[in-house]
């Protein structure tokens, strides 16, 4: 698992406003236990904060399954799918 870094305070807003508009998301992110790459839609549910960490984005991806994302593991500013 890789240590967790800072996340920028205009991530987690802009993730905050994914989640109260319900913006589909394109996202590239890495798995927190084998830093294997993704890239895909999502649909934000929440921001969960950690108090020792970055926190996490719990989403919907394409198929409708619920993914759990480390917040600095995201590789791209969150942008809307239109």
């Amino acid at each position: 698992m890789k240590p967790s870094q800072p996340v920028p305070g205009h991530v987690r807003e802009r993730l905050e406003i994914a989640v109260l508009t319900g913006e589909i998301l394109s996202l590239n992110w890495a798995d927190e236990a084998s830093d294997a790459a993704y890239l895909g839609r999502v649909r934000p549910l929440e921001v969960i904060a950690d108090d020792d960490g970055p926190g996490y984005l719990r989403a919907l991806d394409d198929s409708g399954v619920e993914v759990r994302i480390r917040l600095d593991l995201i590789r791209n500013l969150p942008t809307p799918v239109k």
